[in-house]
């Protein structure tokens, strides 16, 4: 039997337990620490069924709403991505006639790793493949220098609006 000091307050807690509240929520409505509703009610085994139940709600409620959440950003990202092809088509009537654009674009069309979504990725064992490709990456897709990883005989650069572009203008290229 648990030692209780207000009948009244552990009698309103069991109620209110019953009812699957959580042990936070209890102690803040009766007015005792959570440690003691802790104690009053952790060997019982309707309390254990109630903690059960709220792990289970609290996964389903989790679960819908990590999905709202990628939802908006799926919605978000779409959005963006628009925006990068409705900008690449422009970009790609004015830069069609630099040499490094159409070297960049060839070089990529000919040797880029073109199954990742969100990587730009050139392998080439040849280091001034790997600066020119870096002043194409710079100049024309406006990539941080410091974000360009040329290493081992491979450029990688993870931007998903800047592969967006990329491939549009490897489509028009093509």
């Amino acid at each position: 039997m648990v030692k209780v000091h207000s009948s009244e307050k552990y009698e309103k807690a069991r109620d209110f337990r019953k009812r699957g509240f959580t042990y936070t929520e209890i102690s803040k409505i009766v007015g005792v620490s959570k440690g003691t509703v802790s104690n009053w009610f952790s060997k019982e085994s309707f309390s254990k069924k109630v903690r059960k139940d709220n792990e289970v709600r609290a996964r389903r409620e989790n679960v819908k709403r990590i999905a709202l959440v990628n939802k908006a950003r799926d919605k978000e990202r779409a959005k963006h991505y628009q925006e990068a092809k409705r900008v690449a088509v422009t970009e790609y009537k004015h830069f069609k006639s630099s040499p490094l654009f159409l070297f960049g674009l060839g070089l990529y069309v000919a040797v880029g790793d073109l199954s990742h979504p969100s990587q730009i990725r050139l392998p080439s064992q040849r280091v001034t493949v790997h600066k020119r490709f870096g002043r194409f990456l710079i100049e024309f897709l406006g990539a941080d220098k410091h974000r360009i990883y040329t290493k081992n005989g491979v450029t990688i650069i993870n931007d998903a609006l800047s592969k967006k572009k990329l491939l549009v203008w490897i489509d028009r290229f093509g």
